[in-house]
This record gives structure tokens, sequence and C-alpha cells, in this order.
């Protein structure tokens, strides 16, 4: 009985593995301002994207079957620099996740309450 459990588990865990996660970023910086993002993970550096006021940057990724993906992005606009971690597998195993940055803050959308009602403080500076 174990076994077959381990082995229901494994392959849940590969059909997993093989859909891709999609990330959005929604600049809501008010008052309104664009916002410059540069995404990475250990393995994956996505490069530099300018998001406008109201604009959505996107990009895709397959989680690691040890479940430990990470992307961090920093974010800049007129004065101000801050980082978050923007996906951690243990925080957000969703196919899909989508924040809106605000000053305070990145803000994740709730799918229940269908509101950006998750909010997070940005990372401490280096």
């Amino acid at each position: 009985m174990e076994r077959w459990i381990i082995i229901i588990s494994l392959i849940f865990a590969l059909i997993t593995m093989c859909e891709g996660t999609l990330c959005g970023i929604i600049n809501g910086l008010v008052p309104k301002s664009d916002v410059l993002v540069h995404c990475k993970s250990k393995q994956d550096d996505l490069g530099v994207h300018l998001i406008h006021y109201n604009d959505t940057y996107e990009f895709e990724f397959k989680p690691n079957i040890w479940g430990t993906t990470q992307f961090y992005c920093s974010f800049t606009w007129p004065s101000r620099i801050e980082w978050f971690d923007i996906y951690k597998h243990q925080r957000d195993e969703l196919l899909y996740c989508l924040w809106m940055v605000k000053p305070g803050g990145p803000c994740r959308y709730n799918r229940y309450s269908k509101s950006f009602a998750d909010c997070y403080k940005w990372n401490n500076k280096i």
C-alpha cells in the first residue's frame, strides 16, 4: 500500500512539473509611474523590462522537482529601488501567480476574494 502511495505521489509530482507556472506583475504604483523590473532565479536571468502604469509583465517557467524554485525581482522607479521574492515554491505553489506592485510592497491576487488582498513588505535592503 505504501509503495502505491509513493508511486502515485511521484507521478503527480512529475505531471505537475511538466506544467509551466505563469507569473504576472502589474504596475499599480501611485502616483502613476513607470517601473523597471529585473527578475532572476539561480538558473535564469529574465532581463530588464519596463512596465508602464497599469500594464503587466508576465513570465513562464517550470518549477524544479525539489520544490525549491525561487524568482526574485528588483523594482526601480523614480527615487526608489526595492526587491521582492516574486515566486517562492513553498509560498506560491500555483500554476498562475499575479502580483500588483504598490509603493508599500507587492500584493498577490487572491482568487477567492477576487482582489489584491494579500500584501507583503519589500525584502530588506542588502
